[in-house]
């Protein structure tokens, strides 16, 4: 039976050093364990392995990693990211609310490298203060705990090694008084190896999930994970020959070798056979639940983490999110690019059946470019929101659809609970009587300031059970699932030129979803349901970057939607026009990496920084 691994930190344990008199050091502490004690008691290890998971970093940000990718509005909108903008420094590195750049993926991480170096270097010595059967049983147990802590330092090199490149490669604790003027960086490739090399010795030591503490470490997850790192090598910012130096990518790149390591990788993780038939019907109508979920239970997820709404990590993510409205912040909505890549309900594109035409507006004079349905094509809705995909619906949060109960002050205006973005006027004899406001708008009765400028909000990862106003979530955030598993599979296996089983693969993901087979060219139908698919997961930045496709992707202006509904003597029209929420974007080539800060490069000089700092 799972059991849910602590989310308390109950000890937090510390390891000092001291000048007292010998008498003094040899009595027990009485209120923190000695590092002698704590290596001879196998709970206390896994108490202090439990406060290295308390600080593997989430996605619940106000300002989320989609909002530097083509995904979301960054924050509410309408200032860009200094990385959209193009003038990240070594010496700024800091969001639009002044945090700094997405601290999970950072420098910083060397101290959680440091904190499972210590763990890996004592933990064998725990069985050693046990005899006979009980040090067997012992040492079944702490040899997980070490599987446990070889994943956990892969995961803060991946997420580092994504962000910068080459990195030191430290596979043993540092003490005091250590010489650091000689660490210098590895070379990508050398990096990427010693990430493998965890995820292989992990992989060998862990259980299955099934056989795992719920929210651990599982063998699943170390090859999912071995998976992530391989696809991101393979891929042409680090392998196609063009690597501005051997930190950031392969001087010698042999594609093939690489796309086979990336391919064989994934398949291993699909070869466990624990993730059963993708259930189309399923799938689909589960899609949001699955976000929403209190534990990691679903077969679908690898590893994630959990909350609780009082103790230990929290997040607020409804309110984060979630409409102004409802005294919510209404932030890292989708673009409308983004929602423009939802398909429609029989699997064909969006813009079969819309345009974006230049109309006149007779009441205003000015021109608007506008959605317009296609006349007399398959669906005939003015609205773009009828007929689109399962994911789409819940994913997105849009005009008129039905989200949370507004509280006591509003609920007699809207008893149903729509988010409303419209705003709504009417003229008698062509004049101006009346103007009403979306509730949801930045002219809304409730914290205007909050509005989003886009339109739109993300419904992924939101409650609707929760009141964000009020609480904080209980909901999960997702590390690692089958479908990115699959999907990097598709990926390896259509760059070796196994266009069948990639087509395979693809068609997968699709149909779980409740979409037919694709149809067109086979790498823009890759990419378009990698993005529907993973939408704000943590994942599309990566893409954008390892794909080599910052400068197109960010190429168009940052579109969003302004909907004004008006009544002219009783006629009634409705208008979906685009409109521009976020300063344009301005990349350049250094963008694809990260710089390491000054203040990091001014502790160890010896550091080269990346490309362009």
């Amino acid at each position: 039976m799972k059991k849910y691994a602590n989310i308390i930190i109950l000890l937090i344990l510390t390891l000092y050093f001291s000048s007292c008199s010998e008498a003094i050091l040899d009595k027990d502490p009485v209120d923190r364990y000695s590092d002698a004690t704590l290596w001879t008691d196998p709970d206390l290890a896994s108490t202090y392995l439990n406060n290295v998971y308390y600080r593997v970093g989430h996605g619940f940000r106000g300002v989320m990693l989609s909002d530097v990718s083509d995904e979301t509005l960054n924050g509410r909108g309408p200032n860009a990211t200094l990385w959209h903008k193009g003038i990240m420094t070594a010496d700024n590195m800091r969001d639009t609310y002044g945090n700094p750049f997405y601290s999970d993926l950072r420098w910083g991480n060397f101290a959680n490298v440091q904190r499972v170096n210590i763990f890996l270097d004592k933990i064998d010595e725990v069985s050693e203060n046990f005899e006979g059967v009980e040090q067997i049983a012992v040492k079944a147990e702490t040899d997980i705990m070490k599987g446990e802590a070889l994943f956990l330092r892969a995961w803060f090199y991946t997420q580092m090694c994504r962000t910068y490149g080459g990195l030191p490669l430290m596979n043993k604790a540092n003490e005091l008084g250590d010489d650091f003027s000689g660490i210098t960086r590895a070379t990508f490739e050398e990096t990427v190896n010693f990430i493998v090399a965890d995820c292989d010795a992990a992989a060998a030591l862990l259980p299955l999930k099934a056989d795992q503490e719920m929210g651990k470490a599982t063998k699943e997850a170390a090859l999912a994970l071995k998976s992530r790192i391989l696809l991101f090598a393979a891929s042409d910012l680090t392998a196609d020959g063009t690597a501005a130096s051997n930190l950031v990518g392969y001087s010698a790149p042999n594609r093939t070798a690489l796309w086979t390591a990336a391919r064989d990788a994934a398949k291993a993780v699909i070869d466990l056979s624990t993730f059963g038939t993708p259930d189309q019907q399923a799938v689909a109508k589960n899609y949001f639940e699955m976000f929403k979920a209190y534990d990691l239970s679903d077969d679908e997820i690898i590893w994630g983490k959990m909350f609780m709404q009082t103790v230990g990590t929290t997040h607020r993510i409804n309110q984060t999110n979630g409409p102004n409205g409802i005294d919510n912040f209404g932030r890292n909505g989708p673009f409308q690019s983004m929602v423009d890549e939802y398909e429609m309900d029989d699997g064909s594109k969006f813009f079969d059946h819309y345009s974006v035409m230049s109309i006149n507006n007779h009441i205003t004079g000015e021109d608007e470019d506008l959605y317009i349905n296609t006349p007399g094509g398959k669906y005939n809705h003015e609205s773009p929101y009828y007929d689109r995909e399962p994911r789409f619906y819940a994913s997105v949060m849009y005009d008129s659809c039905v989200w949370q109960k507004r509280f006591e002050n509003l609920a007699g205006q809207d008893p149903l609970g729509i988010y409303q973005r419209r705003t709504r006027i009417t003229y008698v004899g062509g004049v101006e009587t009346n103007r009403v406001y979306g509730i949801d708008t930045r002219n809304g009765p409730v914290n205007d300031w909050n509005g989003t400028y886009g339109g739109y909000l993300s419904k992924k990862y939101m409650d609707d059970l929760s009141c964000g106003r009020d609480e904080n979530n209980k909901n999960i955030w997702i590390y690692l699932r089958y479908a990115e598993v699959i999907l990097n599979y598709a990926e390896a296996c259509l760059e070796l030129g196994d266009i069948p089983t990639a087509t395979t693969y693809i068609n997968m993901i699709r149909n779980r979803a409740g979409l037919p087979d694709f149809t067109g060219d086979i790498t823009q139908a890759y990419r378009h349901e990698r993005k529907v698919e993973l939408y704000l997961e943590d994942i599309r930045w990566f893409d954008i970057r390892r794909w080599k496709i910052l400068m197109e992707t960010f190429a168009n202006p940052n579109w969003g939607i302004d909907i004004t509904q008006y009544d002219e003597d009783g006629v009634i029209t409705t208008k979906w026009k685009r409109i521009e929420v976020q300063e344009p974007n301005n990349m350049n080539e250094k963008m694809y990496w990260i710089p390491i800060q000054t203040t990091e490069i001014k502790k160890a000089p010896q550091l080269v920084n990346n490309p362009g700092y």
